[in-house]
């Protein structure tokens, strides 16, 4: 799982200034960001909120928590000491695309309606 949190965190999100530049994930806040495979398989869903913090639930219930930050298309999420960075574009309600992991993992990140 730990894998996966890290393959996620550093290739997908969103890799998801707090307030100042939220703008960018505003269509995250109260909804649920998704991680999936290529066979459509849920990994993990991720929680956002306005104050800077996120958590985020594995397929197997494991969860995790932390915080995120936006600058410009940028949001960074931080689990621990670990952080990963990455552009975020277009970020809508019902939108998804994919992206690959560091080592070579097709996902598609999805925004969904509802927590």
């Amino acid at each position: 799982m730990k894998k996966i949190i890290g393959a996620v965190a550093t290739a997908a999100l969103l890799s998801v200034s707090t307030i100042a530049h939220a703008g960018i994930m505003d269509a995250a806040f109260g909804n649920t960001v998704t991680v999936s495979t290529a066979d459509g398989t849920v990994v993990q869903s991720y929680f956002f909120d306005e104050n800077g913090d996120f958590s985020l639930t594995g397929a197997d219930g494991t969860t995790a928590s932390g915080t995120w930050t936006a600058d410009d298309n940028q949001v960074c999420v931080t689990v621990g000491e670990e952080e990963s960075c990455n552009p975020v574009d277009g970020l809508e309600v019902g939108g998804s695309w994919e992206v690959t992991s560091d080592d070579d993992m097709v996902l598609t990140i999805s925004v969904v309606e509802g927590r």
